[in-house]
């Protein structure tokens, strides 16, 4: 799940999303993925060479069908991108069947505190990286916003980043009765956005996608 994270929405800059239209684009996406999952799964993966190259080649066709559709606008586009990432993790979660990880059970690679970075950076990439688009694409369905682009520029991208960060942590590490200040940022948002529906969708996206991930890795 980190591996898909980090080359999905770390390493998948705008410049790599346009050259997907074209195979050689989708290659390189699918390449970035397979390198990201060889790198954190080799140490403890025993079949880790057929496995990884099987990921990146579904991630391949799955994303090409995806850019096939030709849908980048509208609530169409907000259900395939979650119905894209859904078909992603469906096959992450084949792949660790196949690679005969048996569920529930604990891996520890390198050491327990190396082991527990990587196991809490996949909220936090979650929440931040991932976020952020699933916030665009949001706005960009229900038309919160004159330009929801504006989200992807620095300062609201990165304002966002903070926002949710700062919940996560909240939910991940302190104890239920203090969640309510990681949803004092979000509340001051919209104070200051006014009564408009926009900024609410927004808010509720990007405060509830923290929730349920952070109460899940809790």
């Amino acid at each position: 799940m980190l591996a898909h994270l980090v080359a999905d929405f770390m390493l998948q800059p705008y410049e790599l999303v346009e050259l997907k239209r074209r195979p050689i684009g989708l290659a390189i996406h699918a390449g970035i993925h397979a390198a990201a999952m060889a790198v954190l799964v080799a140490g403890f993966l025993s079949r880790w060479w057929v496995v990884v190259p099987l990921v990146g080649m579904v991630h391949y066709f799955i994303d090409r069908w995806k850019v096939g559709t030709g849908v980048t606008q509208g609530p169409m586009a907000l259900w395939l991108f979650l119905l894209d990432q859904a078909f992603h993790l469906g096959v992450l979660a084949t792949a660790v069947w196949l690679a005969g990880l048996p569920p529930g059970r604990e891996i520890i690679t390198g050491s327990p505190r190396l082991t527990g970075g990587l196991f809490f950076a996949v909220p936090y990439v979650a929440v931040t990286f991932a976020g952020a688009i699933l916030q665009y694409q949001v706005a960009a369905a229900f038309a919160t916003r004159a330009h929801p682009t504006d989200l992807l520029l620095w300062r609201l991208r990165t304002e966002g980043i903070i926002m949710r960060g700062v919940a996560l942590t909240i939910v991940l590490f302190l104890t239920p009765g203090l969640w309510w200040l990681g949803a004092l940022p979000f509340a001051a948002r919209l104070v200051a956005d006014g009564r408009a529906r926009g900024p609410w969708v927004e808010a509720t996206t990007g405060y509830g996608f923290t929730m349920v991930l952070g109460l899940l890795f809790r």
